[in-house]
């Protein structure tokens, strides 16, 4: 499977994962794959995100999230902040535009409720 191939596939778990998680949590997993595809990661780098959002969004999990509720979520957070936290610099204001877009596309425009002075 060539790196396109495998691209595709991962995106197609992406956008089930995103109908079910909702906006906010898509938006972690759209960063990450954004930043494979735009960002300046070394290969080690891409292999640990890949491997981080196949973790995230295929429903088989060390600690299910079907039987453990809230706690069964916690090694998906736990992933999603490592690698955050080991990719953040290569997230650029680019892939930030790139994340908006398709969520408002997904789910619409975020609506903020403001008040005059």
């Amino acid at each position: 499977m060539d790196g396109k191939q495998l691209a595709q596939n991962v995106w197609r778990y992406v956008v089930a994962f995103s109908r079910k998680a909702g906006r906010a949590g898509a938006r972690i997993v759209l960063k990450f794959y954004y930043t494979l595809q735009y960002g300046d990661l070394s290969a080690s780098e891409k292999a640990m995100v890949y491997a981080g959002i196949v973790y995230i969004v295929v429903p088989h999990d060390l600690l299910p999230r079907k039987f453990l509720g809230l706690f069964g979520m916690l090694d998906d957070v736990g992933v999603a902040a490592w690698i955050f936290k080991r990719i953040n610099k290569h997230i650029t204001p680019e892939i930030e535009r790139r994340v908006d877009a398709t969520l408002d596309k997904w789910f619409g425009p975020v609506v903020t409720i403001g008040y005059a002075e």
